[in-house]
């Protein structure tokens, strides 16, 4: 049984141009991440490289071999980076060795050595590129999309059938004397290893559509500016945790933040600043938060901030302590000048039988925090909930 190469040739020359259309596709689209565009070039790397090799009955072979290894090789690496700029990992030491990876493999393709040694040599040079990728996902991107854990593992199994592709090169020499020689050994590495790559470009454009859609329900329910959950998102969690605070008998703690003379900052200091200064107030008092806690910006400078499970002495506690590291912020200026800021907050403990709403609860917040405001500023006002009357006998 043999596999016939140029048909084979042929095959995966189709498949990856339909890869590359895809792919050209979805970069007009919705995706438009620049991994994506590394992605493309490189099957279209893989296209010209598979041309190439197929193209050796019009052309000199050293021609095809040269440029036709050369795609391949330009191909993969593009994957790779592609790959790094997914998972945001810088690369360890640089990628510069693959220069050096480069000149002695090319080099060697103008030597006049056996084609079985050639292949083995490339077969495992192909390899080492992909390891780097496939640590890469299985490392640090194993936790993030699905589809990015499928593009980790046709990875890998692209770079095993490469490393078998190089030693079966190694010890069966006569099935190598021509690339378009049809083999069982030969044909069945190269489909396995270049066919595995394709299914990574696909499982690569479906990790991110992933990502795109994570994003897009991200920015639903979070402020862009800030990172915060946004105002319609704040409601629902509250409404929800006040819900559960009921269910477990635990109390919730629901705060109103507000930036003392804010408008004086925008109108000092430009509008640019005081967007840099609600992000430095809003990365300030998350430093401070459990995970279980919630800041949502409700609008301007004013801000809402839910604490599960925390009683009157410990959210006075927390809110005190963000007062007071708010009042010692410095929040610089694009043209170097710095300034500072305050917080006033309103606080209200809402018991776990009060059966409040969280409409009420953020009306007393409210409340709380304008007579934060009227007493002077930078300060915390709390609004005492009386305790239900036990029912009569």
């Amino acid at each position: 049984m043999t596999i016939d190469i140029p048909t084979l040739l042929l095959a995966l020359l189709s498949g990856y141009l339909m890869l590359g259309l895809q792919l050209l596709v979805a970069r007009r689209g919705a995706l438009r991440q620049p991994e994506l565009g590394l992605w493309t070039w490189g099957s279209w790397g893989f296209v010209l490289g598979f041309g190439f090799f197929g193209a050796r009955v019009l052309i000199p072979t050293w021609v095809s071999v040269l440029l036709g290894n050369a795609f391949i090789f330009g191909g993969i690496l593009l994957y790779v980076i592609a790959l790094q700029r997914f998972v945001r990992r810088p690369w360890p030491s640089g990628p510069y060795w693959l220069v050096w990876l480069a000149a002695v493999s090319f080099t060697g393709l103008m030597l006049e050595i056996p084609l079985s040694v050639r292949t083995a040599w490339l077969s495992l040079v192909y390899a080492g590129l992909l390891l780097p990728g496939v640590y890469l996902v299985l490392r640090h991107g194993w936790g993030g999309e699905a589809s990015l854990r499928a593009v980790g593992l046709t990875l890998a199994v692209a770079a095993l059938a490469l490393i078998l592709r190089g030693w079966h090169a190694f010890t069966h020499p006569d099935q190598y004397t021509d690339l378009l020689r049809s083999s069982l050994g030969q044909g069945l590495t190269f489909l396995c290893a270049f066919l595995s790559l394709m299914g990574a470009g696909f499982g690569f454009v479906l990790a991110s559509f992933e990502r795109a859609a994570t994003e897009m329900k991200r920015l639903a329910s979070h402020d862009g500016l800030t990172a915060c959950v946004n105002r319609s998102s704040t409601d629902d969690l509250l409404a929800h945790l006040l819900e559960r605070g009921r269910r477990e008998g635990s109390p919730v703690s629901f705060a109103m933040l507000d930036l003392d003379h804010f408008k004086q900052i925008n109108d000092r200091y430009g509008h640019q600043s005081g967007d840099a200064a609600l992000r430095a107030f809003a990365a300030d008092v998350r430093g401070r938060l459990r995970a279980s806690d919630v800041l949502g910006r409700m609008g301007g400078e004013e801000f809402g901030l839910i604490l599960p499970a925390t009683d009157e002495p410990g959210a006075m506690r927390l809110l005190e302590q963000i007062r007071q590291a708010v009042a010692a912020l410095k929040v610089r200026c694009h043209d170097g000048r710095e300034f500072g800021m305050t917080v006033s907050a309103g606080l209200v403990v809402v018991a776990s039988d009060s059966g409040l709403s969280a409409d009420r609860v953020y009306a007393l917040a409210d409340k709380a925090l304008y007579q934060a405001k009227h007493a002077g500023r930078n300060r915390v006002e709390r609004h005492l909930i009386m305790p239900m009357p036990a029912a009569a006998d």
